[in-house]
């Protein structure tokens, strides 16, 4: 049986991360299925994603690149317009229109569950297994991203490699386009988090014998660090701001893909959540990860989870646990706020090199072992063979 249509549905809750994945993954799924087939990507709001596409606009229903966005108040509202498609996305639990779900029960054949990112042993088991949904035509399985062979992947889109290759050979053009003159030798980083208590990170950048541009992401970035600026009595001039020989720039939003082209400018990055700090482990690029935060320092067992993956494939022991330590500490909470942490980053700041090397090595088995575009699409066409 040839797919001809696939959805994909998304509910956004608080943040940008998942709109981010399902944004990636229509783009790259039409491209891998040679944009022979029809895709919709059905939204339960707005907001999130005309901040990270400026060729999105405040409708209900619009064409991108050959993909159809439709906001699930119009899809329920002209239901009987609608017929459902052959394969369905749910993105990470969400719930998708029960109107739209009748219709689906007989007359779609492949239900699959895309679950968030996790490093742990479970998901190898979970992954691919199907669950019974009382339908008669329609089936429903778990894919579960993962770091290793046995699960689902990361998403390693075509157009995010295509983006290292070109930022990686014009630098220069692009350093100008996003900074404009900066003094040579000068450390670049960007700095993406939740909530966060930036003063051990300050303390440790005035240690440094070099100059600092920090590249501030994102409004709960941006409130830390007015809080640490105000707390040292330290002012904001034209959305720049100086504290000893570290220079601090508050960033107007990007857009997903000039924000994928600055961090492959910088030497370093702290990402947040899960959207963007795939984008950091497939750049090779030093990177801080902050998780979303879980009750019970769940998020602590997902970090742990994935040094250990990132640990048998570097196979580094003592650098491995020198950066989980870090990692952990700073993650160490059970809610986002901006309570002092324990983290030291000398020696993240002292090991550039070294992260990096051994960063590339986890990065080349992942994109030779753990692609999810190829992976998922492999399993659809696989499943509408049977």
């Amino acid at each position: 049986m040839e797919i001809k249509t696939l959805d994909i549905f998304c509910e956004i809750i608080d943040n940008y991360g998942d709109i981010g994945v399902v944004y990636r993954l229509a783009k790259d799924l039409y491209s891998a299925f040679d944009k022979k087939i029809k895709i919709r990507v059905f939204l339960n709001r707005l907001d999130e994603f005309l901040a990270i596409n400026k060729s999105a606009k405040n409708t209900p229903f619009q064409h991108i690149n050959g993909i159809e966005y439709i906001s699930y108040e119009y899809l329920t509202t002209n239901i009987n317009e609608f017929s459902s498609s052959d394969v369905i996305i749910e993105s990470f639990g969400c719930n998708i229109p029960q109107e739209y779900l009748d219709i689906a029960y007989d007359n779609s054949s492949l239900l699959i569950n895309l679950e968030y990112l996790s490093g742990e042993d479970w998901i190898e088991d979970f992954h691919l297994q199907s669950s019974h949904i009382g339908a008669k035509k329609l089936k429903k399985f778990f894919f579960m991203p993962g770091f290793t062979e046995k699960t689902g992947g990361v998403i390693i889109d075509s157009s995010y490699v295509n983006t290292l290759k070109k930022v990686r050979e014009n630098k220069d053009f692009y350093k100008n386009k996003f900074l404009g003159k900066v003094e040579e030798n000068t450390l670049i980083g960007t700095i993406f988090s939740y909530e966060k208590n930036f003063q051990p990170l300050m303390r440790d950048l005035k240690k440094l014998d070099k100059k600092i541009l920090l590249l501030l992401m994102g409004e709960k970035t941006q409130l830390s660090f007015k809080k640490f600026l105000s707390e040292n009595n330290i002012e904001i001039f034209e959305n720049i701001a100086k504290y000893d020989k570290i220079e601090m720039r508050f960033m107007n939003f990007l857009s997903q893909e000039e924000y994928e082209e600055i961090i492959n400018i910088c030497d370093f990055n702290f990402y947040r959540g899960e959207d963007s700090f795939i984008r950091g482990v497939l750049n090779g690029i030093p990177f801080i990860w902050h998780i979303y935060c879980q009750e019970n320092y769940v998020h602590l067992k997902k970090l742990e989870s994935f040094f250990e993956k990132y640990g048998k494939i570097v196979n580094d022991d003592i650098f491995t646990q020198n950066m989980y330590q870090l990692f952990k500490d700073y993650n160490f909470r059970t809610e986002n706020n901006f309570d002092l942490g324990n983290e030291e980053y000398i020696y993240f700041f002292n090991n550039l090199d070294k992260i990096s090397k051994n960063n590339n090595i986890f990065k080349d088995f992942l994109f030779d072992k753990c692609n999810l575009i190829d992976k998922l699409k492999t399993f659809i066409l696989k499943y509408q063979e049977v």
